[in-house]
């Protein structure tokens, strides 16, 4: 295999391991803000309505709104985590599914996040790399060197 192929693989996961935890430090220093967004946004949702159909869809509104507030969380929290397993997994050479998929996600955030990803897409496409992650051939290629 070229040994310039593998550098820029191990390359890519350590961009991608640095992408994660960058994401991860701004989200920490972000967090209180969205905290007190959520907090004055309950405050608001929460005040005594007046009339029985403004309650009715005054708990709709709290309803779609807890539910929207919780998928975004999940999502801010997700990312930097796909961004570190799968410059893990790169790291690695293991679950090449799982990279490929990470890879592509990590192309959500433009436009840095996109051309990382795109570059790391491209380089999982290779053959000679794909081997790598083939657990037979991983094996194999220990036990050559």
């Amino acid at each position: 295999m070229n040994e310039q192929k593998q550098t820029r693989l191990k390359r890519a996961g350590k961009l991608l391991i640095l992408w994660g935890v960058l994401h991860l430090t701004l989200l920490l220093a972000v967090y209180p803000m969205i905290s007190a967004i959520n907090e004055g946004m309950q405050q608001i949702i929460e005040q005594p309505a007046q009339k029985q159909a403004t309650e009715q869809v005054s708990a709709r509104f709290r309803s779609i709104m807890q539910t929207a507030v919780t998928l975004v969380e999940i999502c801010l929290w997700a990312y930097p985590v796909i961004c570190l397993l799968t410059g893990v997994w790169i790291l690695q050479t293991r679950h090449l599914t799982g990279c490929v998929v990470g890879a592509a996600l990590v192309c959500v955030s433009v436009p840095l996040g996109t051309i990382l990803g795109i570059w790391t897409l491209i380089l999982l496409r290779d053959a000679e790399i794909r081997t790598l992650f083939d657990p037979q051939t991983s094996a194999q290629n220990l036990s050559d060197g």
